[in-house]
């Protein structure tokens, strides 16, 4: 029970004036040191305000109702909990004297994150400030207290009753105009889910965008409202990411989770209501990549955003503002548009004179419309030309004098071009620009640079701790003075225009400075970018991300800043690699290694690691045996470039090793298995926790090719290396656990396996989270061991239970490997109807993912027609057996194991057909591929020679048979020949043979009925995706 519910008001007002004075102190005495993140300026003035309103309460306290009493204690009560919100934010943002640049780096990057909640909590302070002044001003009414009326009128905080507000901007207080296009989007909402508002850049689009969100959240207050840049893709990405965290829906921390399916699948079947804002979504390609291209068809359905954006329930309020017709009029469903043309000559007018703040006479109201026509209504234009009047004390007659010097003379390129307006209309914006521009450079230089650096960067949410130049703050200050730049909320982030950007790259490019500009930019970035990515950079990765997409869409020349752009593509593809986007990981990581061949020497190490990330993404892209081959020459290209020991060389033994396990090269996998964790030893030691992971996957790679003793060796020796390792007491036990569920489990011992997995999923769901992917690779196992002793319905269960949890789980391994179990259990209990249903849902997910032509895909097709043929559906798996043998025949060669198997199965399907003859060839054509002869293949031959009556085949290949053994095909293999030795008239041998075999077993008898082939064992692997690419490190 909180303070407040136990104890009376007084006693809540004490508790928040000691809790609040405390924080209140905090935030000033870090203001004075100047160490206060900008985040909490807002705070720094209203927290002593409400504390010092609350304790004037204090005396009025006794003479109000217990309706009254009860109310303000609620104010106090939510007042309690922000100050305490406050008071962690702070811990968590401050920076201490002492602390590293990593560190302070870190923090820069939270700090951001929690900008939209210290924007929360201030907005609740603002309103119960407002509430507790009406109380002070009102308390003499003693017949009808205030706090009364108050009970059915309080504002709920916005981390109560209300919706989230995650609204990147504040209010504009003066904002003036667009009533009936804000009547018009309200309107269009009560018949339609999607609402597209565009025009001309500089219009004010967003600027009603942001005013519609206030008024939305005044007349829906339990309602979210939700703000997203739709400009490119990696703010797209990164907005959905900040509204996942925001409403804390289940999986937002998953490094594994697709944040883009899971955030649109929860905005389309929540049934909260909730207001949605894409900004910007002005860029074509990002929403229908490539079908506006000559061909027309998607280039990367991966990049197709539309496909993320929320559709179906009433309660959808989608807002989209776009310069793009085209992009209003398909992301609204081909409704009309509600289209945002320049400001009307009176809403310009109010403008400028909201913003201005003197009165003017009569002429100088004459000038105002001279000049509102030259900047075209545009309300961009009209802010920065009265923020510029009033900044610099010039004249109206003057600023439009100097709108038309032959300096001011810029274009703005095709970017504005526009079928409804005029170029000369356009134009006017830029003249603004450059007078400002002028003005700036001559008034403070440093403002100016710092502008260049700003338009070389993504215009919007730059980070301040990415600005290394000297007097960042007054520069700042000077640029948001003249509306250049604007701050996100918290000061902790900046945006500058779009126009202004544009303006300021054309100004530089005139003066020959914009390669200066870009490379300064460049290095600003990739000082701060993380060198290696854990959790705990992803705040830093996401906020330069933007960044560094469009840094890495520049031309360099300097020779230092096209190895700082090589660095950066490489970390960034690194990250890309983490958000599972791998075909842009994989254009970066060439790109890099280009430039390093170009410009390092070849055993330096920076090109090996970029060899070696091209070779791993090509792997893991890889569709078909020859594209792995290839992969496999890349990274082998890196493992000789590397040094011994170094981390390029053991990462690239290790993708290697897991690359011949898929190429079936058992001999190569487990060199590279060997060589991975060798080198891990001599670079960190024996009881490394790399060395200990590496150790791990060479005594998995071993356990699966057949070597289990060694396998189990390996296993028992990370046992023992575990106590005086460097890992985390939890890691250890993890390590223990596993190891010794790898020696039981190829033991041949499932039930202890199962145990040891249990015991895995409780540590690892306390380590991680039940989401977690290890989580469900451990529960997965589990069930394997359960399906293994026999227990089929549960082992069903269970792995139905993971298919249901893991559906946000990014690496879809998991849901095949699902799939697979579900169906394997199915088709060892005989229910081919229901393992049918999975098997084509495995194979529909290979598909999908890894193409027709990947072995997996293949050993999914063959599963499937395994499937058919126990289920007698024989054409459907003629098919599949005959594609699947096409591929291995040309992939893994003719006499392949898995080839052979295919050639076989042809064979038996055929016969199940009575299309003897067609068996036979089948049969005739695998034996011819064996190095050994396999006695089940000879007996199902003799079961076709015999259907044919083609005896002295029979007799031939039943002695042979005979010779071999038969194993469990040995009684077949006497009667078959007694049978062919009978019809040739050979009667003695066949009576004696006869009587021998009777005389060993009197009980043996043939069958009546003609037999039937006998399958080839299912060769069920054990899942090598307990090492699942992309590798993430079990400590």
């Amino acid at each position: 029970m909180d303070p407040i519910t136990a104890y009376g008001l007084a006693a809540a007002i004490i508790t928040f004036v000691d809790v609040g004075t405390r924080v209140a102190g905090r935030v000033k005495e870090l203001s004075d040191a100047g160490d206060i993140p900008g985040v909490f300026r807002d705070i720094k003035t209203r927290l002593p305000l409400i504390i010092d309103i609350i304790a004037q309460t204090q005396s009025e306290a006794d003479k109000l109702s217990p309706e009254a009493q009860e109310s303000l204690k609620e104010v106090v009560r939510q007042s309690l909990k922000q100050v305490n919100q406050l008071d962690e934010i702070l811990k968590k943002v401050t920076v201490s004297k002492g602390e590293s640049l990593l560190r302070k780096t870190v923090k820069a990057g939270v700090s951001l994150v929690e900008e939209g909640r210290v924007q929360k909590i201030a907005a609740a302070l603002k309103d119960n400030v407002q509430l507790l002044t009406l109380f002070n001003a009102k308390s003499a009414e003693k017949d009808k207290p205030l706090l009364k009326r108050w009970a059915s009128e309080l504002l709920p905080s916005y981390e109560d009753a209300t919706g989230v507000f995650l609204l990147p901007f504040s209010r504009d207080e003066q904002f003036v105009g667009r009533e009936s296009q804000l009547q018009s989007i309200a309107a269009s909402f009560q018949t339609q889910t999607r609402v597209a508002v565009s025009g001309i850049g500089g219009v004010g689009k967003s600027q009603v965008a942001i005013e519609y969100s206030y008024r939305f959240k005044e007349n829906h207050p339990a309602a979210h409202v939700l703000w997203v840049y739709g400009g490119n893709i990696a703010r797209f990405y990164q907005g959905y990411k900040r509204i996942a965290q925001s409403l804390e829906i289940p999986g937002w921390d998953d490094p594994e989770v697709s944040i883009l399916e899971l955030v649109c699948s929860w905005l389309s079947n929540t049934t909260s209501s909730y207001l949605l804002v894409v900004d910007n979504a002005d860029n074509i390609d990002h929403w229908w990549p490539g079908k506006y291209k000559s061909g027309g068809s998607l280039d990367d359905p991966s990049k197709n955003l539309s496909r993320y954006l929320p559709d179906g329930k009433n309660n959808i309020n989608l807002l989209i503002t776009t310069r793009d017709n085209r992009v209003a009029s398909r992301l609204a469903k081909a409704t009309k548009p509600v289209v945002l043309q320049p400001m009307s000559k009176e809403e310009a007018q109010s403008l400028f004179l909201s913003k201005l703040g003197d009165e003017l006479s009569k002429s100088d109201l004459e000038e105002v419309y001279r000049l509102l026509e030259e900047l075209d209504h545009l309300p961009l234009a009209v802010s920065q030309a009265a923020a510029f009047i009033q900044e610099n004390d010039v004249s109206i007659t003057e600023y439009i004098s100097a709108l038309h010097g032959e300096e001011a003379e810029e274009f703005l390129d095709e970017e504005l071009d526009d079928a409804r307006r005029d170029e000369e209309s356009v134009n006017s914006a830029f003249r603004t620009w450059k007078v400002s521009y002028d003005q700036i450079k001559q008034q403070k230089p440093r403002a100016a640079e710092l502008l260049s650096l700003l338009a070389m960067l993504d215009r919007q949410s730059i980070p301040k701790f990415v600005l290394k130049m000297p007097e960042v703050t007054t520069s700042l200050t000077v640029l948001q003075s003249f509306h250049l730049v604007t701050t996100r909320a918290g000061q902790q982030s900046f945006q500058i225009h779009r126009l202004v950007q544009r303006f300021v790259q054309l100004a530089l490019q005139k003066e020959n400075a914009m390669q200066k500009w870009q490379e300064t930019a460049l290095a600003c970035v990739s000082r701060d970018y993380p060198t290696e990515i854990g959790v705990a950079e992803w705040p830093i990765c996401d906020a330069l991300a933007p960044h560094v997409h469009v840094l890495t869409g520049y031309s360099y020349e300097t020779t230092e800043a096209r190895l700082d752009l090589a660095h950066l593509l490489c970390w960034a593809a690194d990250f890309d690699i983490e958000r599972g986007m791998y075909i842009q990981a994989l254009a970066r990581a060439e790109r890099s290694l280009q430039i390093f061949q170009r410009l390092v020497p070849e055993k330096d190490e920076r090109l090996a690691a970029a060899t070696w990330l091209c070779g791993r993404l090509r792997y893991y892209q890889a569709r078909s045996a020859t594209e792995m081959n290839a992969a496999a020459g890349i990274l082998r290209k890196a493992l000789s470039i590397s040094e011994y020991p170094s981390l390029n060389f053991a990462e690239s033994a290790f993708e290697l090793s897991h690359l011949f396990y898929d190429l079936c090269n058992g001999k190569e996998c487990l060199e590279m298995g060997k060589a991975s964790f060798e080198c891990w030893e001599a670079l960190e030691g024996a009881r490394s926790v790399r060395t200990l992971d590496n150790m791990h996957d060479y005594a998995l790679e071993l356990a699966l090719l057949g070597h289990e003793d060694e396998g189990i060796a390996k296993w028992q020796e990370i046992i023992e290396r575990c106590p005086a390792s460097d890992a985390s007491e939890n890691t250890k036990t993890v390590y223990t656990y596993r190891s010794r569920a790898g020696i039981v489990e190829f033991q041949g011992d499932a039930a202890m396996a199962e145990i040891l997995y249990a015991k895995l999923i409780i540590l690892c769901d306390e380590m991680y989270n039940s989401k977690h992917v290890h989580v469900f690779d451990y529960r997965l196992s589990h069930a394997e061991q359960i399906m293994r002793q026999g227990r089929l319905e549960e082992a069903i269960r269970l792995s139905v239970a993971i298919l249901a949890n893991c559906d946000n789980i990014s690496e879809w391994r998991i849901r095949a490997s699902c799939l697979q179990t579900i169906g394997e259990c199915y088709r060892q209990g005989a229910s081919y109807d229901k393992e049918q249903t999975y098997r084509v849902q495995t194979l529909e997910l290979h598909q999908a993912h890894l193409g027709g032509n990947h072995k997996e895909t293949i050993d999914a097709v063959q599963a499937l027609a395994d499937c058919y043929l126990n289920n007698a559906m024989f054409s459907a798996a003629l098919e599949l057996y005959r594609s699947a043998l096409a591929w291995r025949n040309v992939e893994l060669g003719k006499s392949h194991p898995d080839t052979v198997r295919a050639v076989e199965c042809l064979g038996i399907c055929y016969a199940l057909q009575g299309q003897h003859a067609e068996a036979e060839t089948a049969y005739l054509d695998a034996l011819n591929r064996q190095n050994v002869v396999d006695a089940r293949l000879l007996a199902n031959l003799c079961i076709s020679l015999e259907a044919q009556g083609k005896w002295e085949a029979l007799e031939l290949r039943s002695r042979e048979l005979n010779e071999l053994g038969g194993g469990s095909h040995k009684s077949a293999a006497h009667w078959s020949l007694i049978s062919a030795l009978e019809r040739q008239g050979k009667a003695e041998e066949a009576l004696q043979m006869r009587t021998q075999f009777l005389a060993v077993d009197e009980k043996q008898s043939r069958s009546k009925g003609r037999p039937c082939p006998t399958m080839p064992p299912v060769r069920v692997d054990r899942r090598f995706g307990r090492m699942i690419h992309p590798r993430t490190w079990s400590a």
